[in-house]
């Protein structure tokens, strides 16, 4: 499990051959191996400000030829390039150049996806695995999309989120006798997509369902709880509902729009819980995709109540 990222840089190096270009017999480099490496972003599992990747770490590769937009020719089908001990990658199925002189396209995705069309991807969100829902990808088309011919120059993938991240912390008023115990959080919003990972469009699918939201070993800083989950962007969220202990009915907000939600970005919402009402703290904010304390890296978990 990679420990964090959000631009993670894997580099696609192209071997050359054991002979040299004046020996009869010589043929172009055609293996491609990856050469990973983190960046400064954070996946959403997150353990610290470390930034390396682990053992064991997968990443699915594909290239073909012909144009970006376009992924009809694939040379490299969903190679899975897997992190060994000795810091090496190693691909299956081997990743090959198609020829010395074509243009080539990359992508790169992880958690690792077998994908038959890569511009409709259908994409389940699921509340109790963070890291899986946690989709990155990686693509590169060259310089003005004109694609990469082989070299043994390695080529670049970066990194980015498709999802967004929905953060809600939460107080109660002085009418409750201490800190209430809360069973459960929910978002009601979409949880399916396609998405397009040659363009990064993500288009929300179905209907709107409660996803739980899982709550953080470290609450924010002046709040008495906090949760946080990856959710689908546009997904239409409506309506936040936090059942607390005791209480026959879920403590509901919603003011009748959807609550913004971004690629690659935090949505926070900030609430605090009367006997009778909730409310909203302050505005809410979008912000860029960063570590939050107590978040995940097995602090993840959803209150046995």
């Amino acid at each position: 499990m990679m420990k964090s990222m959000l631009s993670v840089a894997a580099a696609l190096l192209v071997l050359a051959a054991c002979t040299n270009d004046h020996e009869p017999g010589y043929a172009p480099a055609k293996e491609i191996r990856v050469d990973a490496s983190i960046g400064q972003m954070t996946r959403v599992t997150t353990d610290g400000d470390e930034s390396v990747f682990e053992t064991g770490d997968r990443i699915s590769v594909y290239a073909w030829l012909g144009a970006a937009d376009d992924a009809q020719q694939l040379v490299v089908d969903n190679s899975v390039n897997t992190l060994g001990d000795d810091g090496t990658w190693t691909a299956s199925p081997q990743m090959l150049w198609a020829n010395s002189s074509s243009a080539h396209y990359f992508l790169g995705i992880y958690p690792v996806q077998e994908v038959s069309d890569l511009k409709a991807m259908n994409y389940v969100l699921t509340p109790e695995d963070q890291e899986a829902s946690d989709l990155l990808y990686a693509m590169n088309a060259g310089t003005e999309n004109k694609g990469i011919t082989p070299t043994n120059t390695p080529v670049a993938l970066t990194f980015s989120h498709l999802m967004s991240k929905l953060v809600i912390n939460l107080n109660f008023r002085s009418q409750w006798s201490g800190t209430p115990v809360v069973e459960s959080v929910r978002a009601i919003a979409k949880a399916e997509a396609s998405v397009n990972l040659l363009s990064g469009e993500i288009t929300p699918q179905g209907d709107n369902k409660a996803i739980d939201i899982p709550a953080l070993e470290t609450p924010a800083a002046n709040y008495a709880c906090s949760y946080a989950g990856i959710m689908i962007p546009n997904s239409n969220l409506i309506e936040i509902q936090i059942k607390v202990k005791d209480i026959d009915e879920p403590y509901v907000y919603n003011v009748g729009v959807s609550i913004p939600l971004e690629t690659g970005k935090y949505t926070t919402v900030n609430l605090t819980l009367g006997r009778d009402e909730i409310t909203l703290d302050n505005d809410i904010t979008i912000t860029d995709w960063a570590p939050l304390e107590g978040d995940y890296g097995g602090n993840i978990f959803f209150p046995d109540v």
